[in-house]
């Protein structure tokens, strides 16, 4: 089982890049957990932050296209291993194209390694759904739409 806990927020007045808002589903040994996610994104980093009703934001992960993912908080050995799976230039195409590319006619991107997914599918505009699996034994997916 995995906890999370810490505090952190991004003011939208100061946010030139664009801002996506969602809900994630977690699904880990036969458990799952519902979360609020909130994604801003700028030309030279990808910021997600994770929250639960009540208990508020749980972590703040930054992805930056040359230093890579750095979180607000230490991160378990699993999750280490699920995040360093992909290197910085796969991790920069993936959110390059998910955020700036998805369109009716381009409608999914995806990318595989050691049996872990990465994938974005076009909903509609401004919205798309986003899945990160580790061959059933983990699983994240849930919706974004465009604040």
């Amino acid at each position: 089982m995995v906890l999370l806990s810490a505090c952190s927020s991004i003011s939208q007045s100061t946010n030139p890049g664009k801002s996506y808002i969602g809900k994630l589903k977690l699904s880990q040994n036969n458990l799952i957990s519902n979360f609020i996610v909130r994604i801003n994104v700028f030309p030279e980093d990808t910021i997600i932050q994770v929250s639960k009703p009540i208990l508020g934001n749980l972590i703040k992960i930054k992805f930056n296209q040359n230093y890579g993912i750095t979180t607000n908080q230490e991160l378990d050995n699993s999750f280490l291993t699920l995040f360093n799976n992909f290197n910085n230039k796969e991790y920069s195409y993936f959110f390059n194209s998910c955020f700036n590319y998805l369109n009716a006619d381009k409608n999914v991107f995806k990318i595989n390694k050691n049996n872990i997914e990465l994938k974005c599918k076009y909903n509609g505009l401004d919205s798309f759904s986003i899945f990160f699996v580790n061959d059933d034994i983990f699983s994240i997916s849930g919706i974004l739409k465009r604040e």
